[in-house]
């Protein structure tokens, strides 16, 4: 693939205009819950839970770090220095909020550690909980989930029982998993400099990476909140002005039999013919409404939707959004107004940036999918549309009118939105 550069797709920029002034929605119609957040380390702490135990044994040193107001990239920086190390040799599973108290567990090499261990002590932004050795480096998602505790400030005793009581059917429904305000730095536009970025994935430093993550996000964010308006719709509106409004609006044409199955349905997030869904928290990938392998022959499709959304509603399988990748410059060659059957892209791909192409939706899915799918500069994957918090916990400080709310939530969710979501609103407004 030619490495050209996004900054003169035109539909791309009126989407990036789009995302930075508009309003987020969250599928919700009550007012959003006021409540003080403070993104800072007395009022939120996050510690990692690893994906596995660790062996005692081998070549890597596992640090469990206690940072204070101290990204990840700045920590390894800093390590990486320290240790006298390149920092590539430094592994982590995700990055950290830098305005937080974090628990973060990094690997280093163990040669280097016991040679130079004295000037990691000096590093005052960081102090050593734990220690051990392991057979393996830590790599970006090896990481079960992270546990929180956040506190919310200015709350009402009203408005207690209105955050705990969307917090537990969050608990028992689950919530949209957007990337949160963090992805996209300071001032919430650095996914424009990865516009620039004509490097592959294997030639890109960890900055060039990082901002090239945020423009995935940003196309993954609008493509989760357009799913969710779509799910207002067949939600709020009789079943022949559902089936108008989305034959209009978004050129969704299905039988009458289909999209009354999937308008009865009481999910937060209403699936779609051909949606790439997942085994919830993690497997393998199949499209929702197609036949399973241990399904008949003879089994009709109405058949096939109740007992997928029926899983949905557990939270066995979940939905999943794109984050576009080089191999989605294949959709744009298709042309963005086919309803491709399969874009099954699992294949190996001969460009070695690109060894597992990413697979995209198809059939109905398809059609909003493919507005926000973009040749970005990036290895493709795909991301729970949808995620659950457990071990949720919630008191209230009537005399300070503070909450204090602890909850795990799987790798790669983030706290804010959860927030955000519970609120209805911007969690950094009040």
């Amino acid at each position: 693939m030619d490495n050209v550069g996004l900054d003169n797709n035109d539909e791309l920029l009126t989407l990036l205009e789009q995302y930075s002034t508009q309003k987020r929605f969250y599928g919700k119609a009550y007012p959003k819950i006021p409540f003080v957040f403070s993104h800072n380390e007395r009022d939120f702490i996050v510690e990692e839970v690893p994906l596995y135990p660790f062996s005692n044994t081998g070549e890597h040193r596992i640090l469990k770090l206690r940072k204070k107001n101290l990204g990840t990239l700045e920590c390894v920086k800093m390590i990486a220095q320290a240790l006298n190390i390149k920092e590539r040799d430094v592994g982590y599973a995700g990055l950290k909020d830098k305005n937080a108290l974090t628990y973060q567990y990094i690997s280093i090499p163990d040669k280097a550690f016991l040679i130079n261990e004295n000037n990691l002590h000096k590093i005052e932004q960081i102090k050593i909980i734990e220690s051990c050795l392991h057979n393996n480096k830590i790599k970006t998602g090896h990481l079960q989930g992270n546990k929180f505790f956040i506190r919310l400030k200015k709350v009402t005793p009203q408005n207690f029982e209105r955050i705990k009581d969307e917090a537990s059917l969050a608990e028992k429904h689950g919530f949209p998993n957007f990337f949160g305000y963090q992805r996209f730095g300071n001032f919430g536009d650095n996914y424009m400099q990865a516009l620039q970025i004509k490097k592959p994935p294997n030639k890109q430093n960890s900055l060039q990476q990082l901002l090239i993550s945020s423009l995935q996000s940003v196309c993954f964010n609008l493509w989760l909140e357009e799913r969710l308006k779509i799910s207002n719709i067949m939600q709020n509106f009789s079943l022949k002005d559902s089936m108008y409004a989305l034959s209009h609006m978004y050129n969704i044409s299905m039988n009458r039999e289909v999209f009354e199955i999937l308008h009865t349905q009481t999910l937060p997030l209403t699936p779609l013919i051909g949606d790439v869904c997942m085994h919830y928290p993690h497997g393998k990938f199949f499209y929702f409404g197609d036949k399973k392998a241990n399904d008949s022959q003879d089994v009709d499709l109405a058949r096939l939707l109740l007992s997928d959304t029926e899983r949905l509603k557990n939270g066995s399988i979940g939905i999943t959004g794109l984050l576009s990748g080089m191999s989605c410059k294949k959709v744009l060659e298709c042309g963005r107004k086919e309803k491709l059957q399969t874009l099954d892209s699992m294949q190996p791909s001969k460009s070695k940036n690109d060894q597992n192409r990413v697979r995209l939706a198809k059939q109905d899915a398809f059609i909003i999918e493919q507005k926000f799918t973009y040749p970005i500069m990036a290895n493709g994957t795909r991301r729970y549309a949808w995620v659950y918090p457990t071990d949720l916990n919630i008191k209230y400080n009537a005399e300070k009118a503070q909450v204090e709310i602890a909850f795990t939530l799987p790798s790669g969710a983030y706290a804010t939105s959860f927030l955000s979501y519970i609120k209805n609103g911007d969690v950094r407004e009040f």
